[in-house]
């Protein structure tokens, strides 16, 4: 009896100094259809030189209130301003996203344009793949990221929307395409607009063990379009290795025609 006394109060310091050596990494993360610069409207770049001063401080004050650690854009074009007789191009990197230290942006085809931009985390490399099946040009960016010693894979893509008779039956295939891409990882965080026709779609991840920041703990939360009446649940965080939470929807419509979705993610070990 005298010796169990004696090694509890050191099973007790065992266990809480490695309960002090645990690490519980919270990060933020933010996905975001950021319109190409449209302000709103359809189409791609609106801004014109005259007014880029206005609208790159209102980008500028976004994104500082946003506070994200990792932000995953789509529809993304590399310019802000297109090049005139008398100015040259404005680009979007230098102009509204300096404030970030890493940006993995990745090819733009059309309007498809998928970038990941992050702050105080170890980038290992970006791979561009495309879909296999596809209406439009499409893709998925994945950047290796170290985050405590353990890799952590971050998409940005765009799926296809209900164009023609193939674009939700593609949709689906690029689901399982990713599903199946990010089986034997342990920590995946996949941002995008996915063009969901309805919310059940996202039930697939749920299957295959994700967690989501839409369709989730807070059931659908609309995100498209952005301004007064919301109708979509489109716009997604979705995860693997990580406890969802502090969402919100981001809604300015004065900036894009998507809102932006946001969620603190913690790593599980």
């Amino acid at each position: 009896m005298k010796r169990i006394i004696i090694l509890l109060p050191a099973l007790l310091l065992a266990f809480c100094l490695n309960a002090q050596n645990r690490q519980f990494t919270k990060i933020t993360v933010a996905s975001w259809n950021i319109g190409h610069f449209a302000l709103g409207q359809s189409g791609d770049t609106r801004l014109s030189h005259d007014e880029l001063k206005f609208h790159q401080q209102s980008y500028r004050a976004y994104f500082n209130d946003l506070n994200a650690d990792i932000l995953a854009l789509v529809e993304y074009n590399p310019l802000m301003v297109n090049a005139t007789d008398k100015n040259p191009a404005v680009v979007a990197r230098e102009a509204i996203l300096s404030n970030y230290r890493d940006a993995q942006v990745g090819p733009k085809y059309s309007y498809n344009c998928n970038a990941i931009f992050s702050n105080g985390i170890e980038v290992l490399g970006t791979d561009t793949v495309m879909f296999s099946k596809m209406v439009q040009k499409r893709y998925y960016l994945v950047t290796s990221m170290r985050i405590d010693g353990d890799i952590v894979k971050v998409v940005s893509t765009h799926l296809d929307w209900n164009q023609g008779e193939n674009g939700a039956p593609y949709r689906e295939l690029q689901i399982k395409e990713l599903i199946e891409a990010f089986k034997g990882d342990k920590y995946v965080i996949m941002c995008a607009d996915w063009n969901t026709s309805k919310p059940t779609e996202y039930d697939a991840f749920i299957e295959a063990g994700y967690d989501m920041a839409n369709h989730g703990y807070l059931g659908d939360l609309n995100t498209y379009p952005a301004g007064t009446a919301p109708r979509s649940a489109i716009d997604n965080i979705i995860t693997k290795g990580f406890a969802i939470s502090n969402i919100a929807v981001v809604n300015n419509a004065m900036l894009s025609d998507h809102c932006l979705i946001k969620a603190d993610l913690t790593k599980l070990p």
